[in-house]
């Protein structure tokens, strides 16, 4: 990867978070625009780290950085929605419901149907085989943004660790100063008030 194509990955990055991040703040419910900005937010460091820090042999994103133009960034920023909230209702289950977040992630990241079709198999998989998820959505990754049908040993373990590591920051941050439940709850009560 070029310093060129480095700086133009990154500017892509940015116009998607802006874009992203402006619907997010506009979501209808408090907690889901909570959720997604963060969640946004999260996506554009991943990537700045991903492209500027992590200097190993087998960069998954550094050697394909020509897929990260607009329509790369843009989906790869839609995935990592998607991601996120299977990740998140799969340990909140209790708390939170399928369809009302793909409700918000759809106003959000503009999702279309086939993408709308893509994460509901995704989260219906990592239902059945939550193991499987982590495989599965690294090849997903590869063929929705990278238009890659194979991957060696390396380049899924990137990826895997990559999902790994996004979520872990993501919910790192999230939760910093307020914990998810007391969060909800909060969203809960000013429903109630309002409503």
């Amino acid at each position: 990867m070029d310093r060129k194509q480095k700086k133009e990955a990154l500017l892509q990055a940015e116009a998607a978070r802006e874009y992203y991040s402006k619907r997010a703040y506009d979501a209808e419910d408090p907690f889901y625009g909570a959720f997604y900005a963060q969640c946004v937010e999260s996506s554009a460091a991943d990537l700045w780290e991903t492209l500027c820090l992590v200097h190993t042999g087998s960069n998954f994103f550094a050697e394909r950085v020509e897929a990260l133009d607009a329509r790369g960034m843009k989906r790869l920023f839609r995935l990592a929605g998607i991601h996120h909230t299977i990740r998140v209702l799969l340990r909140k289950k209790k708390l939170l419901i399928w369809e009302d977040m793909m409700q918000a992630a759809e106003q959000v990241y503009e999702l279309s149907a086939q993408e709308r079709k893509m994460a509901d198999i995704l989260y219906r998989a990592a239902c059945i085989d939550k193991s499987g998820f982590f495989l599965l959505f690294s090849m997903v990754t590869a063929r929705y943004v990278f238009f890659q049908k194979e991957l060696t040993p390396f380049q899924l373990a990137f990826l895997e660790n990559f999902w790994y590591n996004s979520y872990s920051g993501f919910m790192g941050a999230f939760t910093a100063y307020v914990p998810f439940h007391i969060r909800w709850k909060q969203t809960l009560k000013k429903e109630e008030r309002t409503g």
